[in-house]
C-alpha cells in the first residue's frame, strides 16, 4: 500500500517536473523572440532615421544652415553667372552701337530735295556735308566777279564741287552777286547743257567758298 502511494507521488511529480519544464522551455522561447523583435526593431528604425537623414541632407544640400543655404549659395551663383552675361550683353551692345556711330560719322551727310513751284527750277537741293573748299586768299576777304581773279577761280571750283560737273566740262553762264558782300550766285551747267544749276555760295573766313544751295534748273532761259 505504502508503494502504491509512492509510486503514485513520483509520477505526480514528474508530471509536474514536464510541465514545470515546458513553462520554463515556452518563456525562454518568449524572452528570445521578444530581444530578436526589439533588436531588429531598433536596427530598422535607425535604419529608417539613417534615411530619412540623407534624404533631408540631399534635397536641402550641405550648406551650414541646411537646404537654404545651399539654395542659396546654388541662387548668388545663378545670380550673378547672370549678371555677367547682362554685363556682356550690355558691352557688345555698346561696342555694336559705337560701331554705328562711327560709321554714321564716316557717312555723306543728308541730303534734302525740295520740289519747286517756280517755272525754271526742277528742285532745290541741299546737303548738310557741304564745306568750304580751302582758299589760298588772305586778309580782308572782298568777292571780286572778275574772270581769271583767284576769287572768281575759287568761285568756279566751289561751283563744280557742288554739281559733281568737272571745270573741265562746266560752262559758267553768269556769276553775281547773291545778296550780300560775302554771297554769290553762279548759273552753270554741264557741256551738252543736259544738266543745269544755279548754285548759291557763302564766303567763309579763312575756309573760302562753301555751297549753301543748288536750284536743279529746268532751262537756262530766265535762269540769270
Amino acid at each position: 500500500m505504502e508503494e502504491q502511494n509512492f509510486s503514485r507521488v513520483a509520477r505526480n511529480r514528474q508530471k509536474s517536473n514536464r510541465i514545470l519544464n515546458i513553462l520554463i522551455g515556452v518563456v525562454f522561447v518568449l524572452i528570445i523572440v521578444t530581444a530578436v523583435g526589439i533588436f531588429t526593431g531598433g536596427d530598422d528604425q535607425a535604419a529608417d532615421s539613417g534615411r530619412e537623414a540623407g534624404t533631408e541632407q540631399t534635397e536641402g544640400g550641405s550648406g551650414p544652415d541646411g537646404g537654404n543655404a545651399a539654395a542659396g549659395d546654388g541662387g548668388e551663383d545663378t545670380e550673378q553667372s547672370g549678371d555677367r552675361e547682362k554685363a556682356s550683353e550690355e558691352e557688345a551692345a555698346g561696342s555694336e552701337s559705337g560701331g554705328e556711330e562711327a560709321q554714321e560719322s564716316d557717312q555723306p551727310g543728308k541730303v534734302i530735295r525740295t520740289p519747286s513751284d517756280e517755272g525754271i527750277v526742277e528742285e532745290t537741293i541741299v546737303d548738310t556735308s557741304w564745306k568750304p573748299i580751302g582758299t589760298e586768299q588772305s586778309g580782308d576777304h572782298v568777292s571780286v566777279y572778275e574772270k581769271g581773279h583767284i576769287d572768281w577761280q575759287e568761285k568756279v571750283r566751289a561751283m563744280s564741287y557742288a554739281t559733281g560737273i568737272p571745270e573741265s566740262d562746266m560752262i559758267v553762264w553768269y556769276l553775281k552777286n547773291g545778296g550780300g558782300p560775302q554771297k554769290s550766285i553762279g548759273t552753270v551747267s554741264t557741256g551738252d547743257k543736259s544738266e543745269k544749276y544755279n548754285v548759291h555760295l557763302e564766303w567763309v573766313d579763312g575756309e573760302g567758298w562753301m555751297p549753301v544751295r543748288l536750284d536743279k534748273l529746268n532751262t537756262l532761259e530766265g535762269a540769270y
